[in-house]
């Protein structure tokens, strides 16, 4: 695929910053169609078939049984071990430790203001608890004075990335 992000119009792209925006002021609730088509002012049928569009294509957007959107990379309404605080007071979850490490950046981005997010997970190799800031420039630290853990980054030139976030340009 050349372009796997073809398909999306401009109300695709609204509606998924909307849910990644959303979701971790949502109090750790999944987003109900409804309230996406509400605050986007779009019909309530149209953001149902949006949101089959972007799940159909694994466009980072997951439903719960419900229909109601509970995960949007890099965020999660569902409990994981993967445990987030914004600086900004939010709480929420990410699927996993890559996500969990993306979020500042892409949440960012999205807000136009700088972010840190506080990473509440627990070692995968030895299981204890640690704890890792992260900003939006990727810039981390960890809480836990002789943890040394290892932190995935991806390639990304900062010096001329322009898109206004992550998951649109990749």
């Amino acid at each position: 695929m050349d372009n796997p992000l073809g398909f999306m119009t401009p109300r695709h792209h609204a509606v998924r910053n909307f849910v990644v925006l959303e979701l971790p002021r949502n109090h750790g609730r999944p987003l109900r169609p409804a309230r996406i088509a509400a605050a986007l002012h779009l019909e309530a049928r149209l953001v149902i078939q949006l949101l089959d569009d972007l799940e159909k294509h694994l466009f980072f957007l997951v439903r719960d049984t419900r229909g109601n959107v509970s995960w949007a990379f890099p965020v999660s309404s569902d409990r994981t071990p993967h445990r987030l605080r914004f600086s900004t007071g939010e709480r929420v979850f990410a699927a996993c430790g890559e996500d969990s490490i993306a979020t500042p950046f892409v949440e960012s981005r999205l807000r136009k203001e700088p972010l840190e997010v506080e990473i509440e997970t627990s070692c995968a190799h030895c299981g204890r608890a640690l704890h890792i800031v992260v900003d939006e420039q990727l810039r981390w630290r960890v809480r836990e004075s002789k943890a040394n853990p290892r932190v995935f980054l991806p390639h990304i030139d900062w010096a001329t990335f322009r898109k206004p976030n992550i998951i649109n340009d990749y």
